[in-house]
């Protein structure tokens, strides 16, 4: 089992970011893609973005996939130990919108004294530590390709236990100008959550940096506005306690990422 070591500060924009591994899966060229186009996709948990840090074990990434024109692809992953991440691709059947979705749903970590180490509470009591919370764990991340101005379908929620909407179509989404989100649980707005926001060039060399931070209102709606070029995140986390045995707390996780022109 492998020890990690407890972020105790974080010299990010925002200190209240959270230190753990962010969960993206992003196209490796930001453009829009024709039918028969090839796709490299990156999958990838770091704290950098968007530079791998971390392999994650390949049980903890369940499923990454595509939807276009209502039809779901899903993708094999390939791990490359030099990038730092997992790799994959896929062919457009159309030049309609698409979505990348990545799940990783079902990962264990404990807090302790000495900091924090990967795994279930039995495992981390095994190990000899001082455990102060043991944590379950869910990544949700999706990315839009080819948004269209005339699409509807970007609004429509994928039925992810935590997740973050477009009210704004991507596709008219360019500097200068805002965009609106409703973050939903369980399929309800979800008030009253803080949110960050931030593009890919911020701040590479600094962990969890985001550009920016707001709140949902009381109908989990957020507007963000968008300064810079290239491809954007907007991200929220959901803790609460757990029901689970052997856990006490649950941690959520959702990501949405799109392109600003």
């Amino acid at each position: 089992m492998r020890k990690k070591v407890l972020v105790l500060a974080i010299f990010a924009i925002f200190a209240t970011a959270l230190s753990a591994h962010e969960f993206f899966v992003v196209p490796r060229e930001v453009k829009d893609y024709k039918a028969g186009d090839t796709v490299a996709i990156d999958v990838l948990s770091t704290h950098h973005f968007v530079a791998g840090e971390e392999i994650e074990e390949p049980a903890s990434v369940n499923s990454v996939y595509v939807l276009q024109d209502g039809k779901k692809t899903p993708l094999t992953l390939k791990a490359n130990q030099e990038r730092l991440l997992y790799e994959t691709s896929w062919k457009a059947k159309s030049n309609s919108p698409a979505i990348i979705v990545g799940e990783r749903v079902g990962g264990f970590y404990c807090l302790t004294t000495e900091g924090y180490y990967d795994g279930t509470k039995k495992e981390c009591e095994a190990a000899g530590v001082t455990i102060t919370k043991a944590i379950y764990f869910s990544k949700l991340s999706k990315t839009y390709l080819n948004p269209n101005s005339k699409d509807k379908s970007f609004k429509e929620p994928l039925g992810q236990i935590f997740e973050i909407v477009p009210l704004t179509n991507p596709a008219d989404i360019t500097v200068g100008k805002s965009g609106k989100f409703q973050v939903l649980y369980s399929g309800k707005p979800f008030g009253d959550a803080e949110i960050f926001a931030t593009y890919d060039t911020f701040d590479p060399k600094t962990a969890s940096a985001y550009a920016k931070k707001s709140k949902t209102d009381k109908n989990g709606v957020v507007s963000f506005d968008f300064d810079h070029k290239g491809l954007w995140f907007v991200r929220v986390n959901y803790h609460k306690a757990s029901t689970k045995p052997d856990v006490d707390e649950d941690d959520i996780n959702a990501i949405v990422v799109f392109r600003v022109k």
